[in-house]
């Protein structure tokens, strides 16, 4: 591969018609730059290539033991398992973490990266936005290495660790059909998030498992609910207002489940009797409610730990990084979904 010529801050300010000390301003997310200035400039910078403070040639010039994490939303509860982790094994290799969010919007995960490089990160962790591609061949062209955990794109061809998302929604389809459910419903993200590579595997697996028992999935029965215990108590609530029943749930997560559960106990509905509750993640408070809820337990210790440890060996050792590590998710069963006992 060719590598990309890098611009100067010089060529972004007189193609953006602002002044350099503008341009600078923009890579940094505290800045009183307008979003809108801000997006024309970071959209003509990523068009040349340029990168603040010369990212490349200050890696040659010296080491600065430091690792970027870039998440997509710092409140979902495995973050912080994966950020504690992240931290950790880098301090057993003598390395630093720094973070930095993208709320998964284009815009902010573009301007993320360039702050990371910008502050002369050896490596970068990445969970993937998903709605945009130049942040990742920015990082390609630029050889920083690099790896991305928890679920990768189609588009995306490095190195991972991450989540069989749809062996998640096969076993969970599989639990509910043993439980004697027969009307499915899946509690996805928002509508703008459902077309997300995780969540739409989920519902994929989901569907080959209950097909396999002779049950279609419509695409009525996937609900735009959300990502958080509002979001699941207000998508079931619309529900119930439609006088549409499901027997059997998995939710995105668990705290969309949590939501369901705590709205149907408020219509006089008995978890792990008239319905089925499943959620993925299997937070410790998971098994902690009056009604434990069942939930897909993904091992974000072991993610973090491996490609961690995998982005620090390659740049220790000069490789590049291929792993593609997949591991495997397991069923938690607890009260909220067994109805058959």
């Amino acid at each position: 591969m060719t590598k990309k010529h890098s611009s100067t801050i010089r060529d972004v300010a007189l193609k953006a018609g602002v002044s350099e000390t503008t341009v600078s301003l923009s890579f940094k997310p505290l800045s009183r730059v307008s979003d809108e200035t801000r997006a024309r400039i970071l959209a003509i910078a990523n068009e040349l290539n340029y990168v603040p403070n010369s990212v490349a040639q200050s890696l040659r010039v010296g080491r600065t033991k430091t690792l970027g994490f870039i998440v997509n939303d710092i409140t979902e509860s495995f973050y912080s398992v994966m950020s504690r982790t992240a931290t950790d094994t880098a301090y057993n290799y003598g390395y630093q973490l720094i973070y930095a969010e993208n709320g998964w919007s284009p815009t902010k995960a573009i301007e993320s990266t360039k702050s990371m490089l910008a502050q002369r990160v050896e490596g970068l962790i990445l969970c993937l936005c998903e709605k945009e591609v130049t942040s990742i061949q920015l990082i390609e062209s630029l050889r920083i290495p690099h790896i991305v955990v928890d679920t990768s794109p189609d588009f995306y061809k490095g190195p991972y660790v991450i989540n069989n998302e749809f062996a998640i929604g096969e076993l969970a389809g599989a639990h509910l059909i043993e439980q004697g459910c027969r009307n499915i419903g899946f509690f996805n993200a928002s509508k703008d998030m459902a077309s997300f590579s995780s969540f739409s595997q989920q519902l994929a697996g989901l569907k080959r498992a209950v097909g396999a028992a002779g049950i279609s999935m419509q695409s009525k029965d996937n609900i735009f609910a959300g990502i958080s215990i509002e979001d699941g108590a207000q998508a079931f609530k619309r529900l119930l207002e439609r006088d549409i029943h499901y027997d059997g749930i998995l939710c995105i997560n668990d705290e969309v489940a949590y939501g369901v559960m705590q709205e149907a106990e408020r219509r006089g509905l008995k978890v792990g009797r008239d319905l089925a509750v499943i959620g993925i993640d299997n937070l410790k408070t998971s098994s902690l409610d009056r009604v434990a809820l069942t939930s897909i337990h993904m091992n974000y210790e072991l993610m973090t730990t491996l490609a961690v440890s995998t982005l620090i060996n390659g740049i220790e050792s000069g490789h590049e990084i291929t792993s593609r590590i997949v591991l495997e998710p397991e069923l938690i069963i607890r009260s909220s979904s067994q109805l058959s006992r």
